[in-house]
């Protein structure tokens, strides 16, 4: 055999060594290469429906698909990152109950969310219910350090769609929800309200008063969403009226409740109300709480309530505690506790 020949073989053999090597990477590595191409069709798609046919393709590639519809959701223009956001819901829909693959896909997709910008948060947030109800509580930790953040992002959708997540029972973050009920967007503030006012297992975040407030609010919806969950704790629509007066934001309205309280008998026991407006931060209303008090426990030979006690002692303006002082001397009958709102 002549070198050259020799040469030739060796040649040969080193070829088919490397096309054997770029065989078995490319068998290898064919799911990516295929991702790749399929997210370069994606991006590059002009209608919904193509968007549509290359995301749901990148999800039969496996892991190298998701990760490539998770770039499209990190950094793609709207149109893409909506087509890779619903092939990612329609894939985890679709899995059969307990699935395992459900798990590792959530777990790709709340990893993308610190790397995202703020569009792809919102999107990765609007993904939460599906995988939440997918996976069980597995990654409910994650989850809710994501609504967390997602309730001080500046889209109002995302506070939105992050009000609605803090009542699921695997999040329950309502205590997370008082910045919310402050909040510019009439939609977040009634979304935040209704939540805040929902009555769980647990305590709600608001009370009976605090939800006085929101009888005032400037918007209609949130206004209704208040009386309604005022309704749904038996609250009559007496009491609600005069909750809207006992907060009203003119002192001159508050004053006139007192007079109302003093002299109506729709009231049968003011007393609660009044020792609500001893709090008030108007000195007036205050000190015209403890005298109609006491006027009203002299007319119904009742005994005066222990509060005016602590006007007359420590209420920081002195006209007020020289009011209460005088009236607290007035002989009444033995002193009796302060009773609720409403009587309960």
């Amino acid at each position: 055999m002549t070198r050259k020949r020799k040469w030739t073989l060796r040649l040969v053999a080193v070829g088919m060594l490397a096309i054997g090597a770029i065989c078995a990477w490319a068998a290898v590595n064919a799911p990516a290469l295929r991702a790749r191409y399929a997210a370069q069709k994606l991006t590059a798609s002009t209608t919904d429906e193509e968007r549509a046919k290359w995301a749901d393709a990148l999800v039969g590639y496996g892991e190298p698909g998701f990760r490539k519809l998770l770039e499209c959701v990190k950094f793609a223009n709207d149109p893409t990152r909506a087509a890779a956001v619903a092939a990612l819901d329609r894939h985890l829909t679709a899995l059969p109950e307990g699935d395992p693959r459900a798990i590792t896909v959530a777990g790709l997709v709340l990893e993308a969310f610190d790397t995202a910008g703020e569009p792809g948060q919102r999107a990765i947030v609007g993904l939460l219910p599906t995988i939440l109800k997918r996976t069980g509580s597995t990654h409910a930790a994650r989850c809710r350090e994501i609504v967390a953040v997602a309730l001080q992002m500046p889209g109002a959708d995302s506070r939105l769609a992050a009000v609605r997540l803090t009542l699921h029972p695997d999040i329950n973050m309502r205590a997370e929800l008082r910045p919310l009920l402050a909040a510019a967007e009439p939609e977040v503030r009634a979304a935040a309200l209704f939540a805040a006012a929902s009555l769980g297992e647990g305590d709600s975040l608001l009370g009976d008063e605090d939800l006085f407030k929101w009888l005032h609010d400037p918007d209609a919806g949130v206004r209704k969403i208040c009386h309604d969950a005022l309704v749904g704790r038996e609250r009559s629509d007496a009491e609600i009226r005069l909750g809207w007066r006992l907060v009203h934001p003119d002192p001159v309205e508050r004053l006139k409740l007192l007079i109302d309280l003093r002299y109506d008998d729709d009231v049968a026991d003011p007393e609660p109300w009044l020792e609500r407006l001893s709090r008030d931060p108007e000195p007036a209303v205050r000190a015209g709480s403890a005298r109609v008090a006491v006027e009203l426990a002299i007319a119904r030979k009742l005994s005066s309530p222990a509060w005016v006690a602590r006007i007359a002692d420590a209420d920081p303006h002195p006209a007020v505690r020289l009011v209460a002082s005088y009236y607290r001397a007035q002989p009444t009958p033995h002193r009796h506790p302060i009773r609720p709102i409403g009587g309960q």
